[in-house]
């Protein structure tokens, strides 16, 4: 079992991906803008950061990523970029002021796999920054949804793509996902993946979205040791239970 923060990949020996790809397994370069909500957690400096996590922006002074995804002394937090080894005019990267994990975090069963950053100063909303919507309403087995970060693309070795990648996978039932992995996935979890393989997030994709619709209903948080393997789609932590949390912890300052 991985969990996908890209800190643990450095602690962990991987067997060689069976369908390597240029890109997040599978996927495609984002269309710049098109996923303004996407956040990277990121040590370096401007024009050079290095990813190790994801998040999504919930609100102007909140981001929600994945509980295993605790950031270190000095981390940013990046809004509105597509290139981390560029300087872009629309990028914000800000403080992180606050750190709240979910309270019933379960390290050891990846459960309820949720953290939300608070960030100093505030994003300013621009067409490039902008709140992902949240839903209480669970998707269904078989929607389309995309999944992005700047994850490795291949391993053992880790290889980081510099442009936002995107990914199309299927939300797969609760049920056909617990059989392939033998009942760790629990109520708060969700599974999207593709049939035949290939197509899949990785190390370094942790706490980033999972969206259906335009509306965020994943953030990464664990799969198998090796990404994209037919049978064994990417788990998610399911948000839409956890709206109410997610409210009470902001102040129900929700777009």
């Amino acid at each position: 079992m991985k969990l996908l923060a890209l800190g643990l990949l450095l602690m962990m020996s991987f067997s060689v991906l069976a369908q390597p790809s240029d890109r997040i397994i599978g996927g495609y370069p984002c269309q710049p803008s098109s996923r303004p909500y996407q956040a990277a957690l990121v040590t370096g400096r401007r024009g050079n950061w290095n990813i190790y996590c994801g998040g999504s922006l919930v609100n102007e002074c909140w981001v929600l990523s994945a509980a295993h995804c605790r950031p270190r002394r000095g981390m940013k937090v990046c809004l509105g970029k597509q290139d981390l080894k560029r300087v872009e005019s629309t990028e914000q990267c800000l403080d992180i002021a606050e750190v709240k994990v979910h309270p019933e975090y379960n390290r050891a069963q990846n459960n309820k796999d949720y953290m939300l950053l608070r960030l100093r100063p505030c994003a300013r909303i621009t067409d490039a920054v902008r709140p992902v919507e949240l839903t209480p309403d669970c998707p269904n087995g078989g929607e389309q949804c995309t999944v992005s970060g700047w994850g490795t693309i291949q391993s053992p070795q880790a290889k980081l793509p510099n442009i936002l990648q995107c990914a199309d996978v299927n939300v797969v039932p609760r049920e056909q996902c617990n059989r392939a992995y033998r009942g760790a996935v629990t109520s708060y979890m969700m599974c999207a993946g593709v049939q035949e393989g290939g197509t899949d997030s990785c190390q370094g994709d942790s706490g980033g979205p999972l969206t259906c619709g335009g509306k965020l209903e994943g953030v990464v948080s664990w799969g198998t040791y090796v990404c994209a393997q037919k049978g064994n789609p990417g788990v998610y932590a399911k948000v839409c239970c956890i709206v109410p949390w997610i409210q009470q912890t902001i102040g129900n300052r929700l777009y």
